[in-house]
């Protein structure tokens, strides 16, 4: 059963917010990235300093 939209404008708007929405992503993928890696970098320093600290090594 095929339904008929009451937007003509419908796909054309649907096309347009999909192409902001890649824009988007697209934009902000290089700092996502980097967050991650400082995230990454950051847990892995946490880490260490608590293992040392409950094998009772010195900071």
């Amino acid at each position: 059963m095929a339904t008929k939209s009451k937007s003509d404008w419908s796909i054309a708007l649907s096309i347009i917010s999909i192409f902001i929405a890649v824009l988007s992503i697209g934009y902000c993928f290089p700092h996502v990235i980097e967050l991650v890696e400082d995230g990454w970098e950051r847990s892995t320093r946490a880490i260490a300093y608590f293992s040392r600290i409950i094998k009772g090594g010195v900071a």
